[in-house]
């Protein structure tokens, strides 16, 4: 019996020997850092940090692309009262005596004017009339003390930036406010009517409006107003979103700028909550925050985060940690994209040509002071982690493989005796 044992023994041996590798989830942590180490095997170039104090700190004074970066890029004055092509607008004129526009002092009731200072529109040409202080009933030149309100029909600014005031003319207003509009009309009407005084107002505008648009309640044209709406205020007036902050980003382009931030930094810092211009377009996108797990732990998954801000110590918690029969605690990896600024603060060489460096951060979960650095390294969208495998694993797999093959001869063996 103990020589059939033998036979299926070496058997059992010879088989395994002409087997390359066993069945395994990943590395171990010797083999990631020789890979780490090797230039012809590291092709991605990425280094292994140490998970530390000062690693913290430095990770800290890390900031994403400020939106404040985007203050100094602008083609146009921010006043939000200027005229552009396509803008709607309406001209009231006052007038003494005769009027031009109220068909020869002919004066209306006092509805129009009224309507025309709470903000309101007429399809034609309306006129009130506005009694002087005077008690004599004539101004200084011996006419009429009477002021007489005109409401020109609405006027659209066409492509070219023009509009055609009657008794005036065509008046290039594109670029101008509303106040050097106005002061246009009045001193071309000033040989033609009595002491005229003009108010020119906006009621449609595209000129001073900003796009709003992706995951909102309500996408579209905002406009904005010389009160200076910020990115936050613009979103609000769309109505917001109805997801978390921190899964939301919000993408600001300015002319051909870019920038992209999560919601939740203009919110939480003021001086990002910038000044909206026009012409800006506001994207919103869902983009909810998670991160993966390889190696031995009890699954492959992808988790999402949930809460605003997640820690590595809570990562690996929610994931149930590594397998005690499978993994090493002594290599615990995490591996993220990193910022060539924070890479070159390492000490490490970055990517060539690209803005972040693939790192791998590693923790020793043995060293019970690393349990309080892991509930204050902070996780990031797309991290991931990975529970390398224990060296002695390798020789229970072996051991078990061993025993699966020489099982059934030690079962014959016995069944023989």
């Amino acid at each position: 019996m103990a020589a059939q044992l033998s036979g299926v023994l070496v058997s059992g041996l010879l088989l395994l020997s002409g087997c390359s590798s066993l069945p395994s989830s990943g590395p171990t942590e010797s083999h990631i850092i020789k890979v780490q180490k090797d230039p012809k095997q590291n092709a991605m170039g990425f280094g292994i940090v140490q998970i530390s104090a000062d690693l913290l700190t430095l990770l800290a004074s890390e900031s994403p692309t400020p939106l404040s970066s985007l203050d100094r890029v602008t083609d146009r004055a921010t006043g939000n009262d200027m005229i552009g092509p396509g803008d709607t607008i309406q001209i009231s004129i006052y007038e003494l005596g005769n009027s031009l526009f109220g068909g020869g002092g002919s004066n209306a009731s006092g509805t129009s004017m009224a309507s025309a200072l709470s903000g309101e529109t007429s399809s034609s040409q309306s006129t009130g009339t506005i009694l002087s202080g005077g008690t004599s009933g004539q101004d200084a030149h011996g006419g009429s003390a009477t002021a007489t309100l005109s409401n020109l029909p609405p006027l659209n600014v066409s492509a070219t930036g023009t509009v055609m005031v009657p008794y005036v003319g065509t008046l290039n207003v594109a670029g101008r406010t509303v106040d050097q509009a106005a002061t246009m009309v009045r001193e071309a009407l000033a040989r033609k009517s009595q002491s005229p005084q003009v108010i020119v107002r906006i009621v449609q505008g595209v000129t001073n409006s900003a796009i709003v648009y992706g995951d909102v309640k309500r996408s579209g044209r905002v406009l904005l107003t010389p009160a200076h709406e910020r990115i936050m205020d613009v979103i609000a007036l769309a109505l917001g979103t109805s997801h978390p902050p921190e899964d939301s980003i919000i993408q600001l382009t300015r002319g051909d700028r870019v920038v992209r931030v999560a919601m939740s930094v203009p919110e939480n810092d003021p001086s990002q909550n910038i000044t909206i211009h026009p012409g800006d377009r506001v994207e919103v996108i869902y983009k909810p925050r998670t991160f993966t797990v390889f190696g031995a732990a009890g699954k492959v998954s992808e988790v999402p985060f949930t809460v605003p801000e997640l820690s590595l110590a809570e990562a690996i918690a929610r994931v149930g940690g590594p397998l005690d029969e499978r993994a090493d605690p002594n290599g615990i990896f995490l591996l993220r994209y990193e910022d060539n600024d924070i890479v070159r603060r390492l000490g490490l060489p970055v990517a060539p040509g690209k803005p972040s460096t693939p790192i791998v951060y590693q923790i020793d979960m043995m060293n019970p002071g690393n349990y309080f650095l892991g509930q204050h390294f902070v996780m990031r969208d797309k991290d991931m982690l990975y529970f390398s495998n224990a060296k002695a694993n390798e020789f229970y797999k072996l051991f078990g493989l061993i025993s699966t093959i020489i099982q059934p001869g030690i079962t014959a063996g016995y069944m023989a005796h």
